[in-house]
């Protein structure tokens, strides 16, 4: 009996070797590319953070050390303070703005009326259209020179409304993005619904609560961790904005300036004291935003939603 069973624990350590080695070989490939492209020129970035250089000094020994020197520039640089407070006004405003929309939308779909698949692809459709057709067709719709928007609103006896000047084109590029962003989270946000026990919606229908008291007791709640997913990804996303102001733009000024933005501008430039070591410090700056206001934002969830292991 102890041979048989020894012979079974070896059997089963063998089977368990064979299981851990063909699980690494799997996931060799994505470890070889996420070391290669994220481990790799972070640390690089990090090192680079703390020297004055330009992208053409990668190749070579020029770089000099400058210790914290570009760390304590950032915040003495308007440019990257104004950044900033871009960045976060662009991600909340169209995060929650596409969240609140995509919401709406998602409860009149749920409701089952007849023709409601057409309307769920026209919602969805911008979403396929690449980012950068997308775009372009806002940019002609924000045209100074004639502008598609303009010439509806001229039906309301509205002014024409020059869409990319200093005061309104924040205002223009969250337009465009909430636009791209509802359909793909109505899709989110409908799933979610449709997840919803039945049961429990009809036990609060038999209690006489009303569609209000059912959608803020019930619905609501139920969904908190599906919105709080989207809203979370959404404003990490939007703390990340570059393409969409700068192919909209050409030029940042103090009101579209972003941070990614600022370091790509600064990361490509050759001449002055904000070049690729500069840029690496605001990059890093900005990742640690973002990791800040993600624990927040995690913090703060388990306390206002129940489904998501706070009281309630």
């Amino acid at each position: 009996m102890i041979l048989l069973r020894d012979k079974i624990f070896r059997r089963q350590s063998r089977m368990e070797r064979r299981e851990t080695i063909s699980f690494y070989l799997y996931i060799l490939p994505w470890i070889i590319g996420f070391s290669l492209f994220t481990i790799v020129p972070m640390c690089s970035s990090f090192f680079y953070s703390f020297h004055k250089m330009s992208v053409l000094d990668l190749t070579s020994d020029t770089y000099v050390y400058v210790g914290l020197g570009n760390y304590k520039s950032l915040f003495r640089d308007t440019m990257f303070l104004s950044s900033i407070g871009n960045t976060f006004l662009y991600a909340f405003v169209k995060t929650f703005a596409t969240l609140f929309f995509a919401l709406i939308l998602a409860l009149f779909i749920n409701t089952g009326f007849k023709g409601n698949k057409f309307i769920r692809i026209l919602i969805y459709l911008p979403a396929i259209i690449p980012g950068v057709a997308s775009i372009v067709v806002w940019s002609q719709l924000f045209s100074k020179d004639f502008s598609l928007l303009n010439y509806f609103l001229s039906f309301l006896h509205i002014p024409p409304i020059d869409w990319t000047n200093y005061e309104t084109s924040m205002g223009s590029v969250i337009l465009m993005s909430v636009w791209t962003g509802i359909g793909p989270q109505m899709l989110v946000v409908l799933a979610a619904l449709q997840a919803v026990p039945s049961e429990v919606i009809e036990a609060g229908k038999m209690d006489g609560a009303s569609a209000i008291r059912r959608f803020f007791s019930i619905t609501l709640p139920s969904i908190s961790p599906t919105l709080f997913f989207l809203s979370l990804t959404g404003i990490i996303g939007g703390l990340q904005a570059y393409a969409e102001m700068q192919l909209l733009f050409g030029t940042g000024t103090d009101k579209t300036m972003t941070m990614a933005w600022n370091v790509v501008l600064n990361a490509m430039s050759l001449n002055g004291t904000k070049t690729m070591g500069y840029a690496c410090a605001q990059a890093w700056i900005l990742f640690i935003i973002i990791m800040c206001f993600t624990a927040i934002y995690f913090i703060a969830s388990k306390k206002i939603m129940p489904n998501n292991g706070g009281k309630k």
